[in-house]
C-alpha cells in the first residue's frame, strides 16, 4: 500500500510506548518546571502547626523547600536543639501531612 503525502506516521510519544495515563504525563510536566517542590511547601505551610505541633509554632518558621529538605528558621538555639532531637518526628508527620515521602531531612537554621 502507498504512504498518502497528507498522512503523518506518529511517534512513540513522551513515554516511548504509546499512549500514558495522564497523571503520569502531568508528574512529568511538574517535575520539569519544579512546581512540585513549591506545591509540597504551600502544602506544609497551611499544615504546619499539625506537623510541630501548637506549642513549638509560634518559635519556628518554614524557611524553604528543595530536593526533599525542609528548611526551618528557629527564634533561638534552645529551639533549634529541641527540633533537633524531634526531627525524625517532624519528618513523618510531615510526610503524612503529605501522603507521600516528599521530605527527606530537614535543616534548621
Amino acid at each position: 500500500m502507498m504512504d498518502l503525502p497528507y498522512k503523518k506516521k506518529r511517534g512513540k510519544g513522551v513515554c516511548k510506548n504509546g499512549p500514558a495515563d495522564i497523571s503520569m504525563l502531568l508528574n512529568l510536566a511538574l517535575k520539569k518546571n519544579k512546581l512540585t517542590d513549591f506545591l509540597v511547601l504551600s502544602k506544609l505551610n497551611e499544615n504546619f502547626k499539625n506537623a510541630v505541633g501548637n506549642n513549638i509554632e509560634p518559635y519556628v518558621k518554614i524557611h524553604g523547600f528543595s530536593k526533599g529538605i525542609l528548611t526551618l528558621k528557629c527564634q533561638n538555639s534552645a529551639w533549634r536543639q529541641e527540633l533537633f532531637l524531634q526531627k525524625k518526628a517532624i519528618i513523618e508527620k510531615c510526610n503524612l501531612i503529605l501522603q507521600t515521602h516528599s521530605v527527606l531531612d530537614i535543616r534548621l537554621l
